[in-house]
Formats: C-alpha cells, structure tokens, sequence
C-alpha cells in the first residue's frame, strides 16, 4: 500500500476548499444577480403600472352636463341666431331706403289736388295710394281746386290735370328707393315733385284736364270722342252701350270714333276700318270686326279670330257692302289712313288718355275703361244737365 504524502494530500484539501469556495462566490453572484434582475423587474412593474394608470386617468370621460345644461345652451343659441337675422334684415331694409324698426318712419308731406265739381273724377292721385301700401308714413294736404284761393297752384306748379300730387323732395330723400323712381320721371318745382296721375295702382282712372283745349263742336252741342283699340276686349264691350248713348243724345252731342293703338297686331285692322269710313261704312266695318274678335260678347256662337288676318278683311268688304272695292284695296295697299291713325293716337295721349277704351267730353273730362263708360249717359247728365235727354221722364 502506498501512502500518499503530505504536501499532495494539504495541496488536494486545498484544491477541494479553493473549489468550494469558487462555488460559493458563483452561488453568491447568482443571487446577486436574481435579486438585481428581481429589482429591476419590480422598478419595470411599478413603471408600468404608473403608465397603466396615466393611460386609464386619460380614459376616463368627462363630467357629462346634465340636460338642462344642454337645452339651455340650445335656447341661447337660437337667441342669438335669430337676432342675427333679425340684424342682417335691418341692414337691408336700410340700405334699400328703410328704418331701423325701433325709430318712427319718415314723415312725408304730400299736397293732394282734386276738383270737387268733378262728381266723377279720382279724389286722390294713385301715387299715395301706392306709398300708403308701402306703409310709408305719408302726411296728405287735400287742396280742392275748384276753391279761388286755391287756383294759384295750378300756375305755380304747371298743374295739367286732376288728381295731382306734390310730393315734398326733401322729405322723400328719407325713402331712397321711392325717390330715385320718382324723381327719374317727374320735374321737381319750388321743392315739390309734381306728379300727375299716372296709374301707379294699373287701374284706369277718370281725369279732369286745366288746360284749355279749342273743342270743334257745334254752337250747342257736346263734343265727345271715343279712342278705341279694334282688338281690345273692353273696347269691344261698350260698342253696344255708346251706340244707345249715340241714339238717346242724338242732335244734342257730336260723337267721334277715334283710334288709339294698344295692339300693334290691331294696325292693319284699324287702317281698313278707316278705308271704310272713307266710304261711309265705319261703323259696320267696326261692328264686324268686333264680333269675329270677340263673338261671345255679340252672343255668337263661332271662334273668335285674328280680325287684322286678310281673309276677314276681305269678307267685311262683302258683309259690310263696300260700294267700291277696288278703292278700298288701294287704300290698304297703300296704307292712306295710317297717318290719320298714328295722328289720333298723338291726340289720345295729350288728353293723359292711358288705357282703352276711352271717352273724352268737352275736350276736358277723361273717362277711361269700360266700367266706367258704362255710365256715359249719367256722366253727360252731370256734365251737362241742361240737355234734353238728360229731362226725359220714363
């Protein structure tokens, strides 16, 4: 048996011991090492659950309002809106010559002229009936004419007719948008506007003239003229009526039939009518014409018809019995009553005549549409009392 040494077996227990020792330092950095990693996994875990929580912090939703909150806010809103509008309407209605809504409007003086013997004349010229429809504060002067005292008006403005205004231009530059389209039609005198009447309203209106006009009536007898359009329905309407006029007053009036033209369609027509008064066929011709217009009004039972056409030219030559046909196709040929046409209508529009039918007595009374022709014969009544027909018991 062979014994080991001393120095091998200190050198081998030292061997074990370095080993062991080398083990321990290793189990030791282990555990350093598992407490490191320990601590930085418990620094991970409470910086993850801070994020964690900032994130649910910023999840969580606000305080919703309670729905009181949000019809209140809805009310206001609605508020708002609508005085915007409210606003923005004032704005307009001042910058097309209005007021703000909480100020008194404008006052506007208007003189108004009228002529109290005229029974059947306008009162009030249609020019404030207009303004009064705008709801414009209008301030209206009645100034009744027929007064001596107040016959100085007529000079000093240049009044033509009656009804008349005079509205006052200082007061009107509070209304831009009415007095630009007044004063692009109408002459300013002495501060006023001087408005004849001139059918702001559509409506036919009886006149009465100032100016003196030479009638070519006979010694006793009323002058009266009718201005007529062969293709008017109004026209067409008093044929019946003036004729009865023309044969209850006959021998007390003088009665014209004049043209005055609305249609131009209506020339041709109106050039034939007076080709046949040429030829002593004018009411004839007139009454024909009339009734292929506007057959229901002479109660025939036919379709109405363009009465300028030549084929119905030709046939009143035939129904009417022209005595002389050719002359009559040479007078439309060469249109030889055209001017006395186009000459009559100049006269119809310096009697203020805008509308037909119309009838002009005395060269001083306008009587314009059919309605108010109608009552002719009380109109010559008024005018003229004395006449015979005017006394007729029934």
């Amino acid at each position: 048996m062979v014994k080991e040494k001393p120095e091998e077996n200190k050198n081998k227990t030292e061997g074990k011991e370095k080993t062991n020792d080398t083990g321990k330092e290793q189990e030791v950095q282990e555990e350093k090492t598992e407490e490191t990693i320990k601590k930085k996994k418990t620094v991970n875990e409470q910086q993850s659950e801070i994020k964690e929580k900032k994130i649910e912090e910023k999840k969580v939703p606000e305080k919703k309002p309670f729905p009181w909150m949000i019809a209140v806010l809805a009310v206001i809103l609605l508020i708002a809106a609508a005085f915007a509008v409210i606003k923005i309407m004032e704005n307009n209605q001042t910058k097309k010559g209005g007021w703000e809504p909480e100020q008194q409007k404008p006052l506007l003086e208007i003189k108004n002229f009228y002529f109290s013997e005229c029974s059947f004349c306008e009162k009030e010229n249609s020019v404030i009936i207009a303004f009064k429809a705008r709801d414009m504060n209008v301030l209206v002067e009645s100034i009744d004419l027929a007064k001596e005292e107040n016959k100085h008006f007529i000079q000093e403005f240049s009044l033509k007719s009656v009804p008349s205004a005079l509205i006052n231009a200082k007061d009107l530059q509070e209304y831009p948008f009415e007095e630009n389209l007044i004063k692009k039609d109408f002459a300013e005198i002495n501060g006023y506007y001087v408005v004849p009447e001139s059918y702001f309203d559509s409506t036919p209106h009886n006149l009465m003239l100032l100016e003196e006009k030479t009638c070519s009536a006979e010694e006793g007898k009323v002058f009266v003229e009718e201005f007529s359009d062969l293709q008017c329905l109004g026209c067409a309407r008093i044929f019946e009526t003036t004729k009865k006029a023309r044969e209850n007053f006959a021998g007390e009036i003088i009665y014209r039939h004049k043209n005055y033209l609305v249609n131009e369609t209506a020339t041709d027509a109106a050039i034939a009518t007076e080709c046949a008064r040429d030829q002593g066929k004018f009411i004839e011709f007139k009454k024909y014409l009339y009734e292929r217009a506007f057959p229901e009004e002479f109660g025939l039972n036919s379709e109405p018809v363009d009465n300028s056409s030549y084929d119905v030219l030709k046939a009143a030559t035939f129904v009417t019995l022209i005595p002389d046909s050719n002359k009559f196709s040479e007078c439309m040929k060469n249109k030889e009553t055209l001017p006395r046409i186009q000459e009559e209508t100049k006269l119809a529009k310096s009697y203020s005549v805008n509308f037909a039918p119309s009838i002009v007595i005395d060269c001083k009374y306008v009587i314009q549409g059919n309605e108010s022709i109608n009552n002719i014969e009380d109109i010559l009544c008024k005018l003229h009392p004395e006449l015979k027909s005017c006394n007729k018991t029934e």
